[in-house]
């Protein structure tokens, strides 16, 4: 919970913010502003980094000036996550009548926005107000269904499958291409093989004697998980 520069606790109204009256007079920072350079904290220092005092900071104002238009950090963080959304949106063009192709498009894009920004799992977590970015998106995850004969409660479950999919891939990606933490030569990797030697897990121990390096490529990777999974569901649901 923030506090106000005069000392008083703020507290969210309970309404989404996109819901809420724009500010009348002029203010001195605007919503992109704000939401600007909550992303580059985040971007250069990590979610926990962000905060209502180091946002006014760096735009060179106070805190006073960001509740002109949010009310708590929770108004900022979802505003935050639903940046984060607006980089996950196609061009209705790229939504055909390839059910497989559009929701592939449609993973691509999310993988590429948690690589830009990998603190945005640990923000989409915590957060639950659904913004208009956010729900373009799901729409368009909807929409590159449409070629399945299926129920919208079928389509939410095959949108959730390869979004589990596609945040699980990136959140490995993220920890196997850190060759500090998992290289051969690493304090991490040492550990790893000693103990998986010494329990005798031997598929394990072949395993770990590969250089990180030598292991498959993580775009060719990910286009073959997801056409697994994809192909398992062409299997148990009608459609072209």
């Amino acid at each position: 919970m923030e506090l106000h520069e005069s000392g008083e606790d703020t507290v969210s109204s309970g309404t989404p913010i996109w819901a809420r009256e724009t500010p009348r007079r002029r203010p001195a920072v605007t919503r992109g502003d704000i939401v600007a350079a909550a992303m580059e904290l985040a971007n250069t220092e990590g979610l926990d980094a962000v905060s209502m005092r180091r946002v006014a900071s760096r735009l060179g104002v106070g805190p006073m000036a960001l509740y002109t238009h949010i009310d708590s950090k929770d108004d900022l963080f979802d505003l935050l996550a639903d940046a984060l959304a607006g980089e996950i949106i196609l061009d209705e063009d790229e939504l055909t009548a390839d059910w497989r192709e559009s929701i592939t498009r449609v993973a691509r894009c999310e993988r590429g926005m948690i690589k830009r920004h990998p603190w945005a799992t640990d923000l989409v977590g915590k957060r639950t107000t659904i913004g208009p970015n956010a729900l373009l998106h799901i729409e368009q995850s909807l929409k590159a269904l449409d070629g399945l004969s299926i129920s919208p409660a079928q389509a939410t479950q095959i949108v959730q499958a390869v979004d589990q999919y596609t945040t699980g891939f990136v959140l490995r990606e993220t920890l196997a291409s850190s060759p500090e933490s998992f290289g051969l030569d690493s304090p991490t990797g040492a550990y790893l093989r000693d103990a998986a030697t010494k329990a005798g897990h031997q598929r394990l121990v072949q395993l770990l004697q590969h250089n990180p390096s030598e292991l498959p490529d993580p775009d060719e990777s990910f286009e073959q998980g997801l056409r697994w999974l994809l192909e398992g569901i062409a299997r148990d649901i009608p459609g072209p």
